[in-house]
Protein backbone atom coordinates (compact mmCIF):
# COMPACT_ATOMS: atom_id res chain seq x y z
CA UNK A 1 0.00 0.00 0.00
CA UNK A 2 1.24 3.47 -0.88
CA UNK A 3 0.81 6.22 1.72
CA UNK A 4 -1.32 9.19 0.71
CA UNK A 5 -0.87 12.48 2.55
CA UNK A 6 -3.15 15.40 3.14
CA UNK A 7 -1.77 18.73 1.96
CA UNK A 8 -1.20 19.67 5.60
CA UNK A 9 0.76 16.48 6.24
CA UNK A 10 2.86 17.14 3.14
CA UNK A 11 3.67 20.63 4.40
CA UNK A 12 4.74 19.21 7.76
CA UNK A 13 6.98 16.63 6.06
CA UNK A 14 8.59 19.38 4.01
CA UNK A 15 9.15 21.53 7.11
CA UNK A 16 10.54 18.58 9.08
CA UNK A 17 13.04 17.86 6.30
CA UNK A 18 14.19 21.46 6.12
CA UNK A 19 14.59 21.74 9.86
CA UNK A 20 15.73 18.22 10.75
CA UNK A 21 18.28 17.90 7.96
CA UNK A 22 19.15 21.61 7.78
CA UNK A 23 18.24 21.67 4.07
CA UNK A 24 17.31 25.11 2.69
CA UNK A 25 13.99 25.39 0.86
CA UNK A 26 15.83 26.34 -2.33
CA UNK A 27 17.77 23.06 -2.28
CA UNK A 28 14.62 20.98 -1.79
CA UNK A 29 12.94 22.89 -4.62
CA UNK A 30 15.90 22.33 -6.94
CA UNK A 31 15.97 18.61 -6.12
CA UNK A 32 12.23 18.20 -6.68
CA UNK A 33 12.30 20.13 -9.95
CA UNK A 34 15.13 17.99 -11.38
CA UNK A 35 13.24 14.82 -10.53
CA UNK A 36 10.04 16.15 -12.10
CA UNK A 37 11.86 17.30 -15.23
CA UNK A 38 13.25 13.77 -15.66
CA UNK A 39 9.63 12.52 -15.65
CA UNK A 40 8.34 15.32 -17.89
CA UNK A 41 11.10 15.43 -20.53
CA UNK A 42 9.94 12.39 -22.54
CA UNK A 43 6.35 13.65 -22.40
CA UNK A 44 7.40 17.10 -23.61
CA UNK A 45 9.38 15.58 -26.48
CA UNK A 46 6.48 13.35 -27.47
CA UNK A 47 4.00 16.25 -27.39
CA UNK A 48 6.26 18.39 -29.58
CA UNK A 49 6.49 15.55 -32.07
CA UNK A 50 2.78 14.83 -32.38
CA UNK A 51 1.23 18.20 -31.65
CA UNK A 52 -0.57 19.95 -34.50
CA UNK A 53 1.22 23.05 -33.24
CA UNK A 54 4.57 21.64 -34.35
CA UNK A 55 7.41 22.99 -32.29
CA UNK A 56 5.20 25.18 -30.14
CA UNK A 57 6.75 26.40 -26.90
CA UNK A 58 6.73 24.68 -23.54
CA UNK A 59 4.88 27.28 -21.47
CA UNK A 60 4.92 27.38 -17.67
CA UNK A 61 2.07 29.11 -15.85
CA UNK A 62 3.08 30.29 -12.40
CA UNK A 63 1.53 31.67 -9.26
CA UNK A 64 3.98 32.14 -6.41
CA UNK A 65 5.85 30.02 -3.90
CA UNK A 66 7.07 26.46 -4.27
CA UNK A 67 5.06 25.33 -7.29
CA UNK A 68 6.03 28.45 -9.25
CA UNK A 69 9.66 27.83 -8.26
CA UNK A 70 9.43 24.21 -9.39
CA UNK A 71 7.99 25.23 -12.76
CA UNK A 72 10.62 27.90 -13.36
CA UNK A 73 13.44 25.57 -12.32
CA UNK A 74 12.12 22.95 -14.74
CA UNK A 75 12.16 25.51 -17.56
CA UNK A 76 15.76 26.34 -16.72
CA UNK A 77 16.66 22.63 -16.87
CA UNK A 78 14.87 22.38 -20.24
CA UNK A 79 16.90 25.34 -21.52
CA UNK A 80 20.14 23.75 -20.32
CA UNK A 81 19.22 20.59 -22.25
CA UNK A 82 18.85 22.52 -25.50
CA UNK A 83 15.17 23.47 -25.68
CA UNK A 84 14.90 27.03 -26.92
CA UNK A 85 11.14 27.34 -27.42
CA UNK A 86 10.16 28.21 -23.86
CA UNK A 87 8.09 30.82 -22.02
CA UNK A 88 6.73 31.50 -18.57
CA UNK A 89 3.54 33.36 -17.65
CA UNK A 90 3.59 34.99 -14.22
CA UNK A 91 0.29 35.67 -12.48
CA UNK A 92 1.96 37.67 -9.71
CA UNK A 93 4.96 39.97 -9.56
CA UNK A 94 5.88 38.77 -6.07
CA UNK A 95 6.97 35.20 -6.71
CA UNK A 96 8.55 34.59 -3.32
CA UNK A 97 12.26 34.40 -2.53
CA UNK A 98 13.14 31.00 -3.99
CA UNK A 99 11.01 31.28 -7.15
CA UNK A 100 12.45 34.75 -7.81
CA UNK A 101 15.95 33.25 -7.99
CA UNK A 102 14.85 30.82 -10.70
CA UNK A 103 13.03 33.62 -12.55
CA UNK A 104 16.24 35.69 -12.58
CA UNK A 105 18.10 32.72 -14.06
CA UNK A 106 15.56 32.42 -16.87
CA UNK A 107 15.80 36.12 -17.66
CA UNK A 108 19.56 35.78 -17.90
CA UNK A 109 19.07 32.89 -20.33
CA UNK A 110 16.73 34.94 -22.49
CA UNK A 111 13.57 32.96 -21.74
CA UNK A 112 10.48 35.23 -22.07
CA UNK A 113 8.69 35.89 -18.76
CA UNK A 114 5.26 37.34 -19.47
CA UNK A 115 2.95 39.11 -17.01
CA UNK A 116 -0.64 37.85 -16.98
CA UNK A 117 -1.84 41.18 -15.56
CA UNK A 118 0.04 43.43 -18.00
CA UNK A 119 0.43 41.31 -21.13
CA UNK A 120 -2.71 39.18 -21.25
CA UNK A 121 -2.92 39.26 -25.03
CA UNK A 122 0.64 37.95 -25.45
CA UNK A 123 0.02 35.38 -22.72
CA UNK A 124 -3.06 34.02 -24.49
CA UNK A 125 -1.12 33.88 -27.75
CA UNK A 126 1.64 31.86 -26.04
CA UNK A 127 -0.91 29.48 -24.52
CA UNK A 128 -2.65 29.10 -27.86
CA UNK A 129 0.58 28.04 -29.58
CA UNK A 130 1.99 25.90 -26.74
CA UNK A 131 2.89 22.28 -27.40
CA UNK A 132 2.61 21.68 -23.64
CA UNK A 133 1.62 23.76 -20.62
CA UNK A 134 3.39 23.24 -17.30
CA UNK A 135 1.00 24.10 -14.46
CA UNK A 136 2.68 25.66 -11.42
CA UNK A 137 -0.06 28.09 -10.39
CA UNK A 138 -0.89 26.67 -6.94
CA UNK A 139 0.07 23.73 -4.78
CA UNK A 140 -0.51 22.22 -1.35
CA UNK A 141 -0.61 25.64 0.32
CA UNK A 142 -3.87 26.68 -1.35
CA UNK A 143 -6.89 27.17 0.90
CA UNK A 144 -10.32 27.48 -0.68
CA UNK A 145 -10.96 28.30 -4.32
CA UNK A 146 -8.43 29.92 -6.62
CA UNK A 147 -8.73 33.68 -6.53
CA UNK A 148 -7.87 36.22 -9.21
CA UNK A 149 -5.63 36.53 -11.08
CA UNK A 150 -4.86 32.82 -10.62
CA UNK A 151 -8.36 31.60 -11.52
CA UNK A 152 -8.47 33.38 -14.89
CA UNK A 153 -4.96 32.14 -15.80
CA UNK A 154 -5.95 28.52 -15.09
CA UNK A 155 -9.17 29.01 -17.07
CA UNK A 156 -7.17 30.36 -20.04
CA UNK A 157 -4.84 27.36 -19.92
CA UNK A 158 -7.82 24.98 -19.88
CA UNK A 159 -9.36 26.79 -22.85
CA UNK A 160 -6.14 26.86 -24.89
CA UNK A 161 -6.48 23.33 -26.23
CA UNK A 162 -2.91 22.44 -25.21
CA UNK A 163 -2.19 19.45 -22.98
CA UNK A 164 -1.37 20.36 -19.37
CA UNK A 165 1.13 18.74 -17.02
CA UNK A 166 0.55 19.76 -13.38
CA UNK A 167 3.21 19.94 -10.71
CA UNK A 168 2.34 17.82 -7.66
CA UNK A 169 -1.42 18.41 -8.04
CA UNK A 170 -3.62 20.35 -10.48
CA UNK A 171 -3.93 23.98 -9.48
CA UNK A 172 -7.17 24.59 -7.61
CA UNK A 173 -7.22 21.22 -5.85
CA UNK A 174 -7.05 21.16 -2.03
CA UNK A 175 -7.81 18.91 0.94
CA UNK A 176 -11.41 20.08 0.55
CA UNK A 177 -11.50 19.09 -3.10
CA UNK A 178 -11.94 21.61 -5.89
CA UNK A 179 -14.36 24.43 -5.07
CA UNK A 180 -13.71 26.56 -8.13
CA UNK A 181 -11.46 26.61 -11.18
CA UNK A 182 -9.09 23.65 -11.40
CA UNK A 183 -6.47 22.86 -14.01
CA UNK A 184 -7.48 19.95 -16.27
CA UNK A 185 -4.23 18.03 -16.42
CA UNK A 186 -3.36 15.23 -18.81
CA UNK A 187 -0.53 14.31 -16.44
CA UNK A 188 0.18 15.09 -12.80
CA UNK A 189 3.81 14.88 -11.69
CA UNK A 190 3.15 13.78 -8.13
CA UNK A 191 6.01 14.10 -5.67
CA UNK A 192 6.07 11.08 -3.35
CA UNK A 193 4.43 10.67 -0.92
CA UNK A 194 1.42 11.45 -3.11
CA UNK A 195 -1.47 13.61 -1.96
CA UNK A 196 -4.79 12.00 -1.10
CA UNK A 197 -6.81 14.72 -2.85
CA UNK A 198 -5.52 13.46 -6.22
CA UNK A 199 -7.86 10.50 -5.71
CA UNK A 200 -11.00 12.39 -4.70
CA UNK A 201 -13.60 11.04 -7.15
CA UNK A 202 -14.88 14.44 -8.32
CA UNK A 203 -11.36 15.67 -9.08
CA UNK A 204 -9.75 12.49 -10.34
CA UNK A 205 -10.40 13.19 -14.03
CA UNK A 206 -8.63 16.56 -13.69
CA UNK A 207 -5.44 14.78 -12.61
CA UNK A 208 -5.06 12.71 -15.77
CA UNK A 209 -2.29 10.14 -15.53
CA UNK A 210 -0.73 10.39 -12.07
CA UNK A 211 3.03 9.93 -12.45
CA UNK A 212 4.81 9.18 -9.15
CA UNK A 213 8.04 11.16 -8.76
CA UNK A 214 10.50 10.16 -6.00
CA UNK A 215 10.44 12.82 -3.33
CA UNK A 216 13.50 14.71 -2.04
CA UNK A 217 12.92 13.44 1.51
CA UNK A 218 15.04 11.10 3.67
CA UNK A 219 14.09 7.44 3.20
CA UNK A 220 13.54 7.06 6.94
CA UNK A 221 11.27 10.09 7.28
CA UNK A 222 8.30 9.27 9.54
CA UNK A 223 5.27 9.58 7.26
CA UNK A 224 1.94 10.56 8.77
CA UNK A 225 -0.45 9.16 6.16
CA UNK A 226 -4.05 10.28 5.70
CA UNK A 227 -4.91 7.18 3.64
CA UNK A 228 -3.35 4.23 1.81
CA UNK A 229 -3.53 3.61 -1.93
CA UNK A 230 -4.22 -0.02 -2.80
CA UNK A 231 -2.77 -1.92 -5.73
CA UNK A 232 -3.00 -5.47 -7.04
CA UNK A 233 0.03 -6.55 -5.07
CA UNK A 234 -1.86 -5.95 -1.81
CA UNK A 235 -4.40 -8.66 -2.54
CA UNK A 236 -2.24 -11.50 -1.21
CA UNK A 237 -2.04 -9.89 2.24
CA UNK A 238 -5.72 -8.88 2.35
CA UNK A 239 -7.56 -11.99 1.18
CA UNK A 240 -7.99 -14.85 3.69
CA UNK A 241 -5.97 -18.01 3.00
CA UNK A 242 -7.47 -21.48 2.84
CA UNK A 243 -5.53 -24.54 3.94
CA UNK A 244 -4.94 -27.25 1.35
CA UNK A 245 -7.07 -29.65 3.39
CA UNK A 246 -9.99 -27.21 3.82
CA UNK A 247 -13.46 -28.61 3.13
CA UNK A 248 -16.46 -26.54 2.08
CA UNK A 249 -17.53 -25.80 5.64
CA UNK A 250 -14.05 -24.61 6.56
CA UNK A 251 -13.94 -22.23 3.60
CA UNK A 252 -16.90 -20.20 4.83
CA UNK A 253 -20.69 -20.36 4.60
CA UNK A 254 -22.49 -17.32 3.21
CA UNK A 255 -26.24 -16.70 3.50
CA UNK A 256 -27.69 -14.22 1.01
CA UNK A 257 -30.99 -12.36 1.39
CA UNK A 258 -31.69 -10.70 -1.94
CA UNK A 259 -34.03 -10.40 -4.89
CA UNK A 260 -37.62 -9.47 -5.55
CA UNK A 261 -39.88 -9.48 -8.59
CA UNK A 262 -37.99 -7.59 -11.31
CA UNK A 263 -34.62 -7.79 -9.54
CA UNK A 264 -34.02 -11.51 -9.28
CA UNK A 265 -30.83 -11.10 -11.32
CA UNK A 266 -29.25 -9.18 -8.43
CA UNK A 267 -29.83 -12.16 -6.15
CA UNK A 268 -28.24 -14.57 -8.63
CA UNK A 269 -25.17 -12.38 -9.19
CA UNK A 270 -24.62 -11.72 -5.48
CA UNK A 271 -24.96 -15.35 -4.38
CA UNK A 272 -22.72 -16.63 -7.18
CA UNK A 273 -20.12 -14.02 -6.30
CA UNK A 274 -19.85 -15.40 -2.77
CA UNK A 275 -18.56 -18.60 -4.36
CA UNK A 276 -16.28 -16.61 -6.67
CA UNK A 277 -14.70 -15.11 -3.55
CA UNK A 278 -13.90 -18.60 -2.25
CA UNK A 279 -16.84 -19.37 0.05
CA UNK A 280 -17.29 -23.12 0.31
CA UNK A 281 -21.04 -22.74 0.47
CA UNK A 282 -23.49 -20.05 -0.63
CA UNK A 283 -27.24 -20.11 -0.02
CA UNK A 284 -29.82 -17.71 -1.37
CA UNK A 285 -32.89 -17.19 0.83
CA UNK A 286 -35.62 -16.00 -1.53
CA UNK A 287 -39.23 -14.98 -1.15
CA UNK A 288 -41.88 -17.42 -2.37
CA UNK A 289 -42.51 -15.22 -5.42
CA UNK A 290 -38.85 -15.14 -6.43
CA UNK A 291 -37.79 -18.66 -5.47
CA UNK A 292 -39.18 -20.41 -8.60
CA UNK A 293 -37.49 -17.78 -10.78
CA UNK A 294 -33.99 -18.12 -9.34
CA UNK A 295 -33.86 -21.83 -8.52
CA UNK A 296 -33.44 -23.00 -12.15
CA UNK A 297 -30.68 -20.42 -12.71
CA UNK A 298 -28.51 -21.44 -9.76
CA UNK A 299 -26.91 -24.85 -9.66
CA UNK A 300 -23.94 -24.40 -7.27
CA UNK A 301 -25.89 -22.07 -4.97
CA UNK A 302 -28.44 -23.55 -2.58
CA UNK A 303 -31.81 -21.86 -3.01
CA UNK A 304 -34.01 -21.83 0.08
CA UNK A 305 -37.29 -20.17 1.02
CA UNK A 306 -36.73 -17.16 3.21
CA UNK A 307 -37.77 -17.56 6.87
CA UNK A 308 -41.38 -16.89 7.73
CA UNK A 309 -40.08 -15.57 11.04
CA UNK A 310 -36.68 -13.89 10.68
CA UNK A 311 -36.32 -13.71 14.45
CA UNK A 312 -36.19 -17.51 14.49
CA UNK A 313 -33.59 -17.76 11.70
CA UNK A 314 -30.56 -19.85 12.75
CA UNK A 315 -27.77 -17.41 11.88
CA UNK A 316 -25.17 -19.42 13.79
CA UNK A 317 -25.12 -21.89 10.91
CA UNK A 318 -23.59 -19.16 8.70
CA UNK A 319 -20.24 -17.44 8.80
CA UNK A 320 -21.46 -14.26 7.10
CA UNK A 321 -24.70 -12.75 5.87
CA UNK A 322 -25.36 -10.57 2.83
CA UNK A 323 -28.55 -8.52 2.84
CA UNK A 324 -30.03 -6.14 0.31
CA UNK A 325 -29.32 -6.58 -3.42
CA UNK A 326 -32.70 -6.12 -5.14
CA UNK A 327 -34.42 -6.99 -1.85
CA UNK A 328 -37.06 -4.26 -1.65
CA UNK A 329 -37.72 -1.65 1.03
CA UNK A 330 -41.07 -2.63 2.55
CA UNK A 331 -41.91 -2.45 6.24
CA UNK A 332 -41.55 -6.23 6.46
CA UNK A 333 -38.04 -5.98 4.98
CA UNK A 334 -37.07 -3.38 7.56
CA UNK A 335 -38.23 -5.68 10.37
CA UNK A 336 -36.36 -8.58 8.77
CA UNK A 337 -33.13 -6.55 8.62
CA UNK A 338 -33.52 -5.57 12.28
CA UNK A 339 -33.87 -9.25 13.20
CA UNK A 340 -30.81 -10.24 11.18
CA UNK A 341 -28.71 -7.49 12.75
CA UNK A 342 -29.64 -8.74 16.20
CA UNK A 343 -28.07 -12.13 15.37
CA UNK A 344 -24.61 -10.64 15.75
CA UNK A 345 -23.17 -12.41 12.70
CA UNK A 346 -20.67 -10.73 10.33
CA UNK A 347 -22.80 -8.98 7.74
CA UNK A 348 -22.59 -7.11 4.45
CA UNK A 349 -25.36 -4.57 3.84
CA UNK A 350 -25.94 -3.41 0.28
CA UNK A 351 -28.45 -1.58 -1.91
CA UNK A 352 -32.03 -1.65 -0.52
CA UNK A 353 -30.81 -2.70 2.92
CA UNK A 354 -28.73 0.48 3.15
CA UNK A 355 -31.89 2.55 2.85
CA UNK A 356 -33.55 0.33 5.47
CA UNK A 357 -30.57 0.74 7.79
CA UNK A 358 -31.05 4.49 7.71
CA UNK A 359 -34.61 4.00 8.93
CA UNK A 360 -33.40 1.70 11.73
CA UNK A 361 -30.71 4.14 12.79
CA UNK A 362 -33.08 6.06 15.04
CA UNK A 363 -33.72 3.01 17.21
CA UNK A 364 -30.50 3.68 19.11
CA UNK A 365 -29.28 0.09 18.81
CA UNK A 366 -25.82 -0.49 17.36
CA UNK A 367 -24.88 -3.91 15.99
CA UNK A 368 -21.94 -5.57 17.73
CA UNK A 369 -21.01 -7.66 14.69
CA UNK A 370 -18.41 -6.83 12.02
CA UNK A 371 -20.37 -4.98 9.35
CA UNK A 372 -19.55 -3.84 5.82
CA UNK A 373 -21.74 -1.26 4.07
CA UNK A 374 -21.35 -0.85 0.30
CA UNK A 375 -23.20 2.32 -0.78
CA UNK A 376 -22.89 4.18 -4.04
CA UNK A 377 -22.93 7.99 -3.60
CA UNK A 378 -26.73 8.27 -3.72
CA UNK A 379 -27.14 5.54 -1.11
CA UNK A 380 -24.47 7.21 1.03
CA UNK A 381 -26.51 10.40 0.90
CA UNK A 382 -29.62 8.48 1.96
CA UNK A 383 -27.68 6.82 4.78
CA UNK A 384 -25.91 9.87 6.21
CA UNK A 385 -27.59 13.00 4.86
CA UNK A 386 -24.28 14.06 3.29
CA UNK A 387 -24.92 15.00 -0.34
CA UNK A 388 -23.45 12.77 -3.01
CA UNK A 389 -21.71 15.83 -4.45
CA UNK A 390 -19.98 16.60 -1.13
CA UNK A 391 -18.99 12.98 -0.55
CA UNK A 392 -17.38 12.72 -3.98
CA UNK A 393 -15.69 16.12 -3.70
CA UNK A 394 -13.86 15.35 -0.43
CA UNK A 395 -14.69 11.86 0.90
CA UNK A 396 -12.07 11.39 3.61
CA UNK A 397 -13.66 13.37 6.44
CA UNK A 398 -17.30 12.46 5.86
CA UNK A 399 -16.46 8.79 5.32
CA UNK A 400 -14.45 8.57 8.54
CA UNK A 401 -17.29 10.16 10.47
CA UNK A 402 -19.92 7.83 9.03
CA UNK A 403 -17.82 4.69 9.66
CA UNK A 404 -17.34 5.72 13.28
CA UNK A 405 -21.04 6.52 13.76
CA UNK A 406 -22.26 3.22 12.32
CA UNK A 407 -19.41 1.14 13.73
CA UNK A 408 -19.04 -0.29 10.24
CA UNK A 409 -16.59 -0.57 7.40
CA UNK A 410 -17.96 1.64 4.62
CA UNK A 411 -17.12 1.18 0.95
CA UNK A 412 -18.03 4.32 -1.02
CA UNK A 413 -18.27 2.97 -4.56
CA UNK A 414 -17.26 5.14 -7.51
CA UNK A 415 -14.67 5.24 -10.30
CA UNK A 416 -12.28 5.79 -7.39
CA UNK A 417 -13.45 3.80 -4.35
CA UNK A 418 -12.78 4.91 -0.79
CA UNK A 419 -12.99 2.45 2.12
CA UNK A 420 -13.15 3.53 5.77
CA UNK A 421 -12.91 1.54 9.00
CA UNK A 422 -14.61 2.58 12.25
CA UNK A 423 -11.16 3.31 13.72
CA UNK A 424 -10.49 5.93 11.04
CA UNK A 425 -8.28 4.01 8.61
CA UNK A 426 -8.78 4.87 4.95
CA UNK A 427 -7.90 2.83 1.87
CA UNK A 428 -8.29 3.95 -1.74
CA UNK A 429 -8.63 2.01 -5.00
CA UNK A 430 -7.92 4.04 -8.13
CA UNK A 431 -10.37 2.12 -10.31
CA UNK A 432 -10.85 4.25 -13.43
CA UNK A 433 -12.41 1.37 -15.40
CA UNK A 434 -15.62 2.34 -17.19
CA UNK A 435 -16.34 -1.29 -18.00
CA UNK A 436 -17.37 -1.76 -14.37
CA UNK A 437 -20.14 0.78 -14.89
CA UNK A 438 -22.58 -1.96 -15.87
CA UNK A 439 -25.81 -3.20 -14.28
CA UNK A 440 -25.11 -5.77 -11.58
CA UNK A 441 -21.52 -4.70 -10.94
CA UNK A 442 -22.40 -3.60 -7.40
CA UNK A 443 -24.19 -6.87 -6.70
CA UNK A 444 -21.01 -8.74 -7.61
CA UNK A 445 -18.94 -6.51 -5.32
CA UNK A 446 -21.32 -7.15 -2.43
CA UNK A 447 -21.12 -10.90 -3.05
CA UNK A 448 -17.32 -10.81 -3.17
CA UNK A 449 -17.24 -8.89 0.12
CA UNK A 450 -19.63 -11.39 1.77
CA UNK A 451 -17.68 -14.36 0.45
CA UNK A 452 -14.36 -13.00 1.69
CA UNK A 453 -15.93 -12.06 5.03
CA UNK A 454 -17.33 -15.58 5.38
CA UNK A 455 -13.87 -17.03 4.81
CA UNK A 456 -12.33 -14.75 7.44
CA UNK A 457 -15.15 -15.60 9.85
CA UNK A 458 -14.70 -19.35 9.25
CA UNK A 459 -10.98 -19.05 9.97
CA UNK A 460 -11.75 -17.19 13.19
CA UNK A 461 -14.33 -19.83 14.14
CA UNK A 462 -11.77 -22.58 13.64
CA UNK A 463 -9.37 -20.65 15.92
CA UNK A 464 -12.05 -20.42 18.62
CA UNK A 465 -12.77 -16.73 18.30
CA UNK A 466 -15.06 -14.30 16.52
CA UNK A 467 -14.19 -12.36 13.40
CA UNK A 468 -13.03 -8.81 14.03
CA UNK A 469 -13.78 -5.47 12.42
CA UNK A 470 -10.15 -5.41 11.26
CA UNK A 471 -10.83 -8.62 9.31
CA UNK A 472 -13.96 -7.04 7.85
CA UNK A 473 -11.85 -4.05 6.74
CA UNK A 474 -9.36 -6.40 5.07
CA UNK A 475 -12.20 -8.35 3.39
CA UNK A 476 -13.74 -5.14 2.06
CA UNK A 477 -10.40 -4.03 0.61
CA UNK A 478 -9.79 -7.45 -0.95
CA UNK A 479 -13.27 -7.36 -2.50
CA UNK A 480 -12.69 -3.91 -4.01
CA UNK A 481 -9.24 -4.81 -5.36
CA UNK A 482 -10.33 -8.16 -6.84
CA UNK A 483 -13.44 -6.52 -8.32
CA UNK A 484 -11.32 -3.77 -9.88
CA UNK A 485 -8.71 -6.16 -11.27
CA UNK A 486 -11.47 -8.40 -12.61
CA UNK A 487 -13.04 -5.48 -14.44
CA UNK A 488 -9.74 -4.61 -16.09
CA UNK A 489 -9.12 -8.23 -17.06
CA UNK A 490 -12.64 -8.62 -18.47
CA UNK A 491 -12.32 -5.43 -20.51
CA UNK A 492 -8.93 -6.46 -21.88
CA UNK A 493 -10.09 -9.95 -22.81
CA UNK A 494 -13.71 -9.40 -23.81
CA UNK A 495 -14.30 -5.74 -24.58
CA UNK A 496 -17.59 -4.65 -23.03
CA UNK A 497 -18.94 -7.26 -20.65
CA UNK A 498 -21.88 -8.19 -18.43
CA UNK A 499 -21.56 -8.32 -14.64
CA UNK A 500 -21.29 -12.10 -14.55
CA UNK A 501 -17.90 -11.80 -16.24
CA UNK A 502 -16.63 -9.81 -13.25
CA UNK A 503 -17.36 -12.72 -10.91
CA UNK A 504 -15.67 -15.16 -13.28
CA UNK A 505 -12.51 -13.08 -13.50
CA UNK A 506 -12.53 -12.38 -9.75
CA UNK A 507 -12.73 -16.12 -9.03
CA UNK A 508 -9.64 -16.66 -11.17
CA UNK A 509 -7.74 -13.80 -9.52
CA UNK A 510 -8.66 -14.72 -5.94
CA UNK A 511 -8.15 -18.39 -6.57
CA UNK A 512 -4.59 -17.67 -7.66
Amino acid sequence: MTPLLSCGQAARLDAATREGAAVPALVLMEDASLRMWDALAPIAERERGRSARGNGPLVAICGSGSNAGDALAMLRRARFEGLDSLAAILAKEDLGESASIFAASLRALGVPLLSWGKQEGECRKALGSASLILDGVSGTGLSGALREPLASLVAAANESGASIASIDLPSGLTDDGAKGAVARAAWTLSIEPRKACLYFPSSRASCGEIIPVPGPFPADSPVEADARLLDGGDLASLAPRSAAHAHKGARGRAAVFAGSIGTSGAACLASRSCLAAGSGLSALFASKEVLPLVAPALDAVMVKPEPEDFAAFDAEAWDALLVGPGWGRSESRRAALASLLEKGRPIVIDADAIHLLRELRGSGSRPSCPMILTPHPGEFESLTGVSAQEALRAPSGVLRKAAAEFGAVIVLKSHVTWIASPSGELAVWDGMESGLGTAGSGDVLAGLAAGLLSRASAAARSAGRKASTAEAFAAAQAAVVSHGLAGRAARAGRGWFEAGAIAEEAARILGA
